[in-house]
């Protein structure tokens, strides 16, 4: 088996992923790139924490057989949806007809007084009461100072959230064809429609929700609380018909189409701009009600979401599957513990635990989980979550990190490999899985930074939070290695070369994600990171988002911006690329030199009026004002 040394980018996900969000899903070019260098012909591929089973899928793709486990009902489904997908004349021939009737009862629901005429979404404004004087305020009625909402009566401010949620107004209702209605009967008939019931829900898909402040979630709170009374209906009848389907595969998929559509049908869909940018999306990292917000028609999503689950397992089944695949909703450790009753070794193990508290992936998915009739016990999920004081629970996750990997050698074959992926600027998540390796005689063979997929302008823009891709390394168990070193000299030669071919000045993000490759490629102690910050603090000054080297120089040290510049013009020099092709063109270089593998922004950033990045085309602008004087000139 070669070790996987290439420079690959990630890729965008294809269709077939599409199907379902999950967050931190990992990219499928990736995960198929390490699995094919490590894993023997035939072999066998554990994924204890599988989420929505992208190292499941490439396995069987490239003929493994694979395990996977997790305890996150929406996660194990979305993982046997792609492992196990129906045909698509089954799937038509089973949900056609139930979206059909679904029509139908939204049409009833969403009837106006206007014929000819449906509705694609209301606009809802909240209404509060104010805690010192009792009046109810709704957001227009208020006085507004910066970002805080004071009462119109006695000043005191105001929380619109939905913990303090008394009621809403219809203010605005727009039609399938974009026209705007305000006319106030017919607001008001909206108004009345949307507190009303169109199915007998029984409850069936209400859950609490546990207590989380980070991700709004109160003391009481409820599935039903998210939605308008008359949208929670009818997502009730749409999921009462799903779980009536007696074939388990068309069921799972119609459950998966449902509960990857119940949140844009929530009340948790802002409302800006007049909806001319942006699009309606649940983007904000919680349950968060907005003062203004979007009461959509739920037709509207499950069209569109059955269109595209149609392309996705279109995509599924085009690719040649030789493998098996076994998923199991059920927690880490129990799995693990099962496959070593089964006498069931891996060649390699995919290890993509949680990441402290980055997500808390049970937690977000108790929305989706709701309609699947199927809460786990949070308190068997490893993620750090502030329903536990944050000292128990970093704990509680060091803890759990280091029983699981106490186990795995058991299922680990004695040349198996251990895949790690992992990612957070946390040095408390990193302290916790490098105590748990260390401490169970793991050994770092190969680390690297995986170079990221084009990424949004806004995680972009947040250089402070996780890294914007993830580090990947590969460990062996190895009881006979002697203990780690607390040396951090190789972390200063790095920072100090990264630093200085850069003029001196190196992103945070990179100084951090530097400490920590540098750290596990030389097996250091984990205890290093207890002084990351002040061994930093020695070597840089703080300027914004960038650190300003304070250290000694050196001699004969390429220049960063001058590496990038010259590979982007050799790569782009006589046709354009795509973003892939430039940003592995001058990773080589930049890794050949040693000068510290760069984020997008990094590299656009040193582009900048060299290169122009038009949608997944790069030219030289050089090249392109040459052309365009040539077609003037003609």
């Amino acid at each position: 088996m070669r070790p996987p040394v290439e420079i690959i980018a990630a890729r965008t996900h294809g269709r077939e992923y599409l199907l379902h969000k999950y967050w931190s899903r990992k990219p499928s070019n990736i995960v198929s790139h390490f699995l094919s260098h490590l894993t023997p012909p035939g072999g066998i591929v554990l994924d204890p924490f599988c989420g929505s089973g992208v190292s499941l899928l490439e396995s069987v793709t490239l003929g493994f057989t694979a395990y996977g486990f997790d305890i996150n009902p929406a996660a194990a489904l979305i993982s046997s949806v792609m492992l196990n997908a129906p045909s698509l004349e089954d799937f038509a021939r089973f949900v056609s007809p139930i979206i059909e009737d679904f029509a139908k009862l939204c049409g009833s629901a969403y009837d106006l007084m206007t014929p000819n005429t449906s509705i694609r979404y209301n606009v809802h404004e909240v209404t509060v009461s104010c805690p010192k004087c009792g009046e109810d305020v709704s957001l227009s009625q208020t006085n507004r100072a910066t970002r805080m909402y004071t009462c119109n009566q006695c000043l005191y401010p105001l929380h619109f959230n939905l913990e303090n949620l008394k009621t809403t107004h219809v203010i605005s209702t727009v039609c399938d064809k974009g026209t705007e209605l305000a006319d106030p009967v017919q607001l008001q008939d909206q108004e009345q429609k949307s507190r009303s019931s169109y199915w007998d829900t029984k409850s069936a898909y209400d859950y609490p929700f546990a207590k989380n402040k980070r991700i709004l979630a109160f003391s009481g709170m409820t599935t039903r609380q998210l939605f308008t009374a008359r949208n929670f209906s009818l997502l009730s009848y749409l999921a009462d018909r799903f779980h009536e389907l007696e074939d388990g595969v068309v069921r799972n998929a119609a459950l998966a189409m449902l509960t990857a559509s119940v949140a844009q049908c929530s009340r948790l869909i802002p409302y800006r701009n007049n909806m001319s940018t942006g699009g309606p999306a649940w983007s904000v990292p919680g349950f968060w009600v907005p003062p203004k917000h979007l009461e959509t028609n739920p037709i509207v999503h499950i069209t569109a979401r059955y269109a595209k689950f149609l392309q996705g397992l279109s995509s599924l089944h085009r690719r040649k599957r030789t493998g098996k695949a076994y998923i199991e909703c059920r927690d880490a450790l129990k799995g693990i513990r099962s496959l070593q009753k089964k006498g069931v070794r891996a060649d390699v193990i995919f290890f993509d635990p949680p990441y402290g508290d980055s997500v808390p992936f049970v937690e977000f998915s108790q929305l989706w989980n709701s309609f699947l009739r199927s809460l786990p016990d949070v308190d068997l999920d490893i993620s750090v979550s502030d329903r536990d004081s944050k000292e128990a629970a970093w704990n509680k996750y060091s803890e759990r990190l280091g029983t699981i990997l106490e186990e795995l050698p058991r299922v680990l074959k004695s040349k198996g490999k251990l895949i790690i992926t992992f990612n957070n600027n946390d040095p408390r998540a990193w302290t916790a899985l490098l105590h748990a390796l260390q401490d169970n005689h793991y050994y770092c063979e190969y680390v690297t930074y995986q170079i990221p997929a084009v990424i949004s302008s806004k995680a972009q823009f947040s250089p402070q939070g996780s890294y914007i891709s993830d580090i990947y390394s590969l460990w062996k168990y190895s009881p006979s290695r002697e203990s780690p070193s607390m040396s951090m000299s190789s972390q200063f030669k790095a920072l100090q070369r990264y630093a200085l071919s850069r003029g001196g000045k190196l992103p945070k993000a990179l100084a951090f994600r530097t400490f920590m490759v540098t750290l596990m490629k030389n097996n250091l102690s984990y205890k290093c990171l207890d002084y990351r910050d002040s061994f930093l603090d020695t070597l840089f000054d703080l300027e914004s988002d960038e650190l300003i080297w304070k250290g000694p120089s050196a001699n004969k040290i390429p220049d960063f911006y001058h590496t990038v510049v010259k590979a982007a013009e050799l790569c782009l020099n006589k046709a354009s690329r795509n973003w892939y092709q430039l940003y592995e063109a001058i990773a080589k270089k930049v890794i050949d030199l040693d000068i510290g593998l760069p984020d997008p922004t990094e590299v656009r950033k040193a582009l900048e009026g060299i290169v122009l990045f038009d949608k997944d085309r790069c030219y030289l602008i050089r090249e392109t004002e040459r052309a365009r004087q040539k077609s003037l000139f003609t």
